[in-house]
């Protein structure tokens, strides 16, 4: 069984395809209920509709496929660790995905409003 971070988003479509773009890969999906994506490294991130917010969610076996990116969880945001952060400033400005420069790392808002730190690590 894996850690599994329980996101709420206020559309399910929407957060998908935004975990996507962030390098995660789409695991499961149960349309208007949830979906399961898992990073590289870290544990599996479950999006349900909801109210925006971030908490520890069920434990899940680990799917076999795989994401790009890998995450964490730091002081209840989600932190997602890269190589090269200039390139991934390319990156998500590839994709349309707005976000702030903050120091040595970027800050970036989901569908439901939680606040995402992109940094290298």
């Amino acid at each position: 069984m894996s850690e599994t971070l329980l996101v709420h988003v206020p559309d399910l479509g929407q957060g998908v395809s935004f975990y996507q773009a962030l390098g995660l890969a789409l695991e499961e999906l149960l349309p208007e209920k949830e979906a399961l994506l898992a990073p590289g490294e870290g544990p599996l991130l479950l999006l349900r509709p909801g109210a925006g917010g971030v908490e520890r969610g069920p434990q899940r076996p680990r799917p076999e496929g795989r994401g790009f990116a890998r995450l964490r969880l730091e002081e209840g945001r989600l932190v997602f660790l890269v190589e090269d952060l200039a390139h991934e400033r390319l990156r998500l400005a590839k994709y349309g995905l707005a976000f702030l420069e903050a120091g040595a790392h970027l800050l970036l808002f989901d569908p439901g409003e939680n606040p995402i730190l992109v940094r290298e690590g």
